[in-house]
Order: structure tokens, then C-alpha cells, then sequence
């Protein structure tokens, strides 16, 4: 991706317009790849972009303070199939760069998300880790949010369970 994101874009609708492609790519190319008798395959990809934290979307922060991100995305998709011939997915990346407030106040942060699943006969549980750190000189400095949870997709439908969390994920995690 190149350019900036829409500053209206969801949480995780970067990470996906970012990293969906790549993964898409990523599993596709294996099938060859495991015909042949390999053991896996690994896209990785780096990209820049920017993106904005609208005013008011975070209850941690002043309402009318919004912040602009310049990331880079470094990441990877691993994908490998088991002597069961199971699709096991691994899919890490790391988005670090800077920020300034609508203020003028800079900042660094750091963003990490992990994801991992087996492809198979349902149900299939994805796993899901995700941080994002901001800090620097500002009001925005120290917002933390965390967060571990499960999708579980089965033939009745999908459920979102949220295993642990810190901050408030859902407004406050930028990405």
C-alpha cells in the first residue's frame, strides 16, 4: 500500500488493507509448492504508509487531540501443511514508525499482531495477539492497548472471544 489510509478506516482495517494481499498471496503460492512435496512456504513483505486517529475516537485521550502516524510494516506469511495434510497458517507482523498530535506533539510507537490457525474440517479457531504502544512528548504519551482473543468459525457461524485484554483495544488500539 501507498499512500495513506482514509483517517474513517475501522481498527484492523489497516493491518487487513495491508496485509491482506500479501496473504492471499501467500496461500495461493503454496499449493505448488506442497504438490511438490515442500514443507512450506514464507511471503515476506515490508511496507510504508500513513493513517490518522480521528479526534474523539479514543476515551484516553483529549477529544479534540487527534494523531498521525508515519509506519512501516515488516512482516511475514508462513504457511505449512502437516503429515495430515493440514494448512497451518503463522501470520506476525510488526508496524513501528512515528506520530505527531494535532498539537504538534511527537511521539514513536510500535504495533505487534500475531495470528495463527490450522485450515481443516470445521470448527477452525484462530488465534489472535495484538499490542500497540505510543509514547513521547504529549497527551497522548503512554497509550497501551492489548488484547488475546479467539475466532471461531463453525457451521452455526462465527464467535469473537475476547481471552484477555488491557486499554481499551476497540477505540484505542490504532491499527
Amino acid at each position: 500500500m501507498r499512500g495513506s489510509v482514509s483517517s474513517g478506516a475501522s481498527r484492523g482495517a489497516i493491518r487487513t488493507l495491508v496485509s491482506l494481499p500479501l496473504l492471499l498471496a501467500a496461500l495461493c503460492a503454496p499449493s505448488a509448492a506442497f504438490a511438490g512435496g515442500n514443507a512450506g512456504s514464507t511471503t515476506v513483505y515490508s511496507e510504508s504508509f500513513q493513517f490518522t486517529m480521528p479526534a474523539g475516537q479514543c476515551p484516553s485521550l483529549p477529544p479534540d487531540l487527534s494523531v498521525t502516524f508515519s509506519a512501516t510494516v515488516h512482516g511475514h506469511v508462513h504457511a505449512s501443511v502437516d503429515a495430515q495434510g493440514r494448512l497451518h497458517i503463522n501470520w506476525p507482523d510488526t508496524i513501528s514508525g512515528t506520530a505527531v498530535d494535532s498539537d504538534g506533539n511527537t511521539y514513536r510507537f510500535n504495533y505487534h499482531n500475531v495470528s495463527s490457525w490450522t485450515e481443516g474440517e470445521l470448527p477452525i479457531e484462530i488465534r489472535i495477539s495484538d499490542h500497540f504502544n505510543l509514547v513521547g512528548f504529549g497527551p497522548a504519551n503512554n497509550l497501551r492497548t492489548f488484547f488475546v482473543a479467539r475466532l471461531l468459525i463453525t457451521e452455526e457461524g462465527n464467535e469473537f472471544v475476547i481471552v484477555a485484554e488491557h486499554g481499551d483495544p476497540p477505540s484505542c488500539d490504532a491499527l
